[in-house]
């Protein structure tokens, strides 16, 4: 049986991690799609890992089943999960790597500015969803191994469960996992829109955590590390310099016209800006 499932791993493709996670799912299903999405996420990064899968998933076809495995936490208590949403399934450790998915479905767990440490609490399942905990071993790949969760767990569920067997057939159903809360912009004394830096592309441009729906006009100035942008742009070859744009997941970015806006400022995943009230000072 067809069907996609996409992987999103820090495990790099200089080792055999990959490649004997693909060989175990073809192994029990040997139609299925595999796409990755990113094994370039930085080691043991799971807020990066929860942010560019966020930023992805919805591209897919209804019913992708989307591995997610950046897990420092493997051989621990910590459990192994499937959520099912009304369009996909997540197959993941439930250490917070679903935490922007979760803010996406249900809302309501935000915070001011950017925590210097993951902090996670337990979140209920949203509206509409369902999770079970991975404690049925006959779906796992055996022996199973004490710091290979990604091959001997959550890939044969994957493969298993793209065979179109139920989700409750692979564990208790549980009603909450695991977030850690989503950076919100917020509004200071003077009118302005206070961000912050959520994420660093290869390329070096800086994806804020402001959407167009936060952004409270398109003529606001923005002030990043003592630099000043006085409009945003429309496309990257518009502008000069420093830029402010909208980019393709909807989140602002600043960038910078032949080079690195990451390496010109000095800037970092955590780093505020300001969105400068157009009615203000």
């Amino acid at each position: 049986m067809a069907r996609v499932i996409t992987l999103t791993t820090d495990f790099g493709t200089g080792d055999n991690y990959v490649a004997s996670m693909k060989g175990v799912i073809l192994g029990i299903n040997p139609q299925a799609a595999i796409v990755d999405i990113s094994h370039a996420i930085e080691t043991q990064s799971v807020r990066q890992a929860s942010f560019i899968l966020h930023t992805s998933w919805r591209y897919f076809p209804e019913g992708t089943i989307h591995v997610a495995v950046v897990d420092p936490g493997v051989g621990s208590h910590r459990r192994a999960i499937i959520l099912k949403t009304p369009s996909a399934f997540f197959i993941a450790p439930d250490n917070g790597i679903l935490s922007y998915l979760l803010y996406e479905l249900s809302k309501g767990h935000g915070t001011h500015g950017y925590p210097a440490a993951i902090e996670i609490r337990k979140r209920p399942i949203p509206e509409g969803c369902e999770a079970v905990t991975l404690t049925r071993q006959e779906f796992w790949h055996h022996p199973v191994s004490s710091t290979f969760h990604g091959r001997d767990i959550f890939a044969p569920v994957a493969a298993h469960l793209s065979l179109d067997i139920a989700v409750t057939e692979f564990g208790e159903k549980i009603d909450s996992l695991y977030a850690f809360p989503i950076p919100e912009p917020f509004q200071d004394a003077m009118g302005n829109m206070i961000g912050c830096i959520i994420h660093i592309d290869r390329f070096g441009n800086l994806i804020t955590n402001f959407t167009t729906i936060t952004i409270p006009s398109r003529g606001a100035a923005v002030e990043i590390r003592n630099q000043r942008i006085s409009s945003m742009s429309h496309y990257y070859a518009e502008g000069s310099g420093l830029m402010a744009v909208i980019g393709g997941s909807d989140y602002l970015e600043i960038s910078f016209k032949d080079g690195s806006a990451a390496t010109i400022l000095g800037a970092r995943v955590g780093d505020p800006l300001k969105l400068i009230n157009p009615t203000g000072r």
